[in-house]
């Protein structure tokens, strides 16, 4: 299993006083939150930045975006709570405001999904949905309750959407990436960081398509 640290929890636009949409920065909350926590300057590349979208109860569109961090032992005990008041506006939980519930995101995300197939064909429909949203979102079941009793209706719902032998070729080449090329970085040193951080990567997507696999084509 994947384990990663939730270093800044989902957020997502809010409407203000005279009726206009203020987005989250993530880029700059979490430069405030490298600011509030100078020993992870420079590792930057552990960091990851997940994205979806929901509607508001108005009917506009937003961004979800979330920040999660490979584990480590100085992040064990990490609670982001702590550091809330860095973007309490855009929390996504909206503390009893009547909106989207991002463990339900999957469901405007398949239907997204149907619109890109009749958009733009079957091969980016399914990358969209299984090699972006599906393994973000069991990554983020991994860390909440309310995401992994969702997974068996999200799962329903992709077999609803695509025929097996669709998903299981896809699943042959998801997550791929492009061979490490060190001819790109100025120094050893780079190399060396940009090598290790490529292999923790390469070897989390593996296991994210693998229990993908488990779900979308065992019975």
């Amino acid at each position: 299993m994947t384990c990663r640290i939730v270093i800044i929890p989902f957020l997502h636009g809010k409407l203000t006083a005279d009726g206009k949409l203020s987005e989250p920065d993530i880029y700059f909350i979490l430069k405030k939150w490298l600011e509030r926590h100078p020993e992870f300057q420079g590792r930057e590349k552990e960091f990851r930045i997940v994205r979806g979208h929901m509607q508001l109860p108005d009917g506009s569109p937003t961004d979800l975006v979330r920040v999660t961090a490979d584990f480590s032992p100085d992040l064990a005990g990490y609670d982001s709570a702590q550091d809330a008041d860095l973007y309490e506006y855009f929390l996504a939980d909206d503390r009893g405001e009547n909106s989207a519930s991002p463990h339900k995101i999957w469901i405007e995300q398949c239907e997204a999904a149907r619109g890109v197939e009749a958009e733009f064909g079957m091969p980016k429909a399914l990358k969209y949905l299984i090699g972006e949203k599906f393994l973000n979102y069991i990554e983020a079941a991994d860390e909440d309750a309310a995401f992994r009793a969702e997974l068996p209706a999200f799962v329903a719902e992709i077999k609803d959407i695509f025929e097996t032998w669709q998903l299981a070729e896809y699943l042959e080449t998801a997550r791929q990436t492009e061979r490490f090329d060190p001819n790109i970085y100025d120094s050893d040193d780079d190399i060396e960081l940009e090598r290790r951080f490529d292999l923790r990567r390469s070897a989390a997507d593996l296991l994210l398509v693998e229990r993908a696999r488990e779900w979308l084509l065992e019975e």
